[in-house]
């Protein structure tokens, strides 16, 4: 017999795998790799701030040499941008393109419809119980994501869902 902390977590998890099951159909729908895929919405998220590829290889736990492989392909498709920074020529700065936002805006679209369509077997009033108690489940762990998408504290990081980074 399953105890009830079992059917409580094959549930949740089954929720889970029905959004990553949905990205990844995204993802291989837009002819991205999953790391093109997570690395442009990893831009467009954090847009407001010069990003270099550095960075993208350490949050990524990828090499520097992988890394530019990775941007030359979304450069070539014309998501992004590297541009020399204004401090030190070495340094290239990755910017999202008008065309990369409006990918990693696809991705926002059908991430909430699958959302509302899974979502969608519960009534309003449902739903906002459901809300309440995972925000109590949530709140009572610190080790768990907070309901506004960022990663469990555990990293030290925000890092999210590919593409955009940001949970729906």
């Amino acid at each position: 017999m399953t105890s009830r902390i079992d059917r409580l977590t094959e549930l949740v998890r089954s929720v889970a795998f029905a959004g990553r099951a949905a990205a990844e159909e995204w993802v291989r729908d837009s002819g991205l790799t999953r790391q093109q895929a997570f690395t442009l919405g990893y831009l467009e998220q954090n847009q407001h701030r010069d990003v270099i590829a550095r960075e993208l290889a350490e949050m990524s736990g990828t090499t520097a040499a992988s890394v530019t492989s990775l941007l030359q392909g979304l450069e070539e498709r014309g998501y992004i941008t590297r541009t020399s920074s204004p401090n030190d020529a070495r340094v290239k700065i990755v910017r999202v393109t008008a065309e990369g936002a409006q990918v990693v805006a696809g991705f926002d679209e059908s991430m909430a419809a699958e959302q509302r369509k899974l979502f969608d077997a519960l009534d309003e009033p449902e739903q906002d119980q459901l809300i309440a108690l995972l925000e109590r489940v949530v709140e009572a762990d610190p080790s768990v994501a907070d309901p506004s998408g960022a990663a469990p504290s555990r990293t030290g990081q925000s890092r999210t869902a590919p593409p955009s980074g940001r949970r729906r």
